[in-house]
This record gives structure tokens, sequence and C-alpha cells, in this order.
């Protein structure tokens, strides 16, 4: 019986130790990006952004939720392509950051934009088809830990 029992504490240890390592996940590293204040594109050409002939649609201010985040973002729309534009836009770094566009501050009906990858001066295109009149906010939130991070409300 008392072997029985050491070999049920082995066992319990050993889920123990696989449930504490696959939680340890090294924080992303998050690129400044746009240092001359001019926002650049996340993606691997860092194409400046065109202001030329973009509408703007709405603007918020980044407020902490569990972590500290901070800056403005915009939202423009060009010709149907919509863009979110972060400036001087800072964020605790995290293991599965992303940017979403929601409903509310939850997460509870939301599309996922992008992985957030970068601070500073940045922009990335909105997937096609997002309702603005429903989601509303920018959440920056750990998608692995269902964690909010902080958001802005486009207004």
């Amino acid at each position: 019986m008392e072997r029985n029992q050491n070999h049920q504490m082995k066992r319990g240890f050993l889920l123990l130790l696989i449930v504490v390592l696959a939680a340890c996940v090294k924080d992303q590293e998050l690129i400044p990006l746009g240092s001359n204040g001019t926002p650049v594109s996340v993606g691997m050409s860092m194409q400046p952004f065109d202001n030329g002939g973009q509408k703007l649609l709405a603007k918020g201010q980044f407020i902490n939720g569990v972590h500290a985040v901070s800056g403005t973002v915009q939202l423009y729309e060009k010709d149907g392509q919509q863009t979110l534009v972060f400036t001087d836009f800072n964020s605790d770094t995290g293991p599965d950051l992303r940017i979403y566009l929601a409903a509310d501050t939850e997460a509870k009906s939301f599309t996922e934009v992008t992985m957030l990858s970068a601070t500073g001066n940045f922009y990335v295109p909105v997937p096609t088809g997002i309702s603005m009149n429903h989601q509303r906010y920018v959440l920056i939130w750990c998608k692995r830990f269902s964690v909010h991070f902080g958001n802005a409300e486009l207004n």
C-alpha cells in the first residue's frame, strides 16, 4: 500500500511539473518602430504610413487593463481598406499578445487583427468586413492566458 502511495505521489509531482513547465513561456520581444515619429508597417517592408486620401474615422487613447499600456490609436479608411495607426504606443511584454477589435473590454465578441510585435509608431491593416459600429474597442490581449492588457475605445 505504501509503495502504491509513493507511486501516486511521484505521478502527481510529475503532472504538476508538466503543468508548470507548460505555463512557463518566454515573453515575446516587442520591437520599437517608427522612431522618427512616422508610423511604419509592421511587415518586412517598413513602409511609412501614407495618409494621403485617408479618412480619419475614429481615434482612442489606451488605458491600462491588468498591465500597463499607453499611446493612441487612430482608425483610417481609404478605398474600403481600414488601417489602425498606433502612435507612441507602449505595452508590457507578454507571451502571446494580440491586437483585437472587440465589442467590449472582455473580448466576448472580437476579431483578431494581428499578433502584437511592436511598440512606438506603426500601423496594421484591419481585416475586411469588420463593423466598427459593433467592435469599437482596440484590445491588447494575451491570447494564451486570456488576459486583458489594456484597451482604447474608438470614438
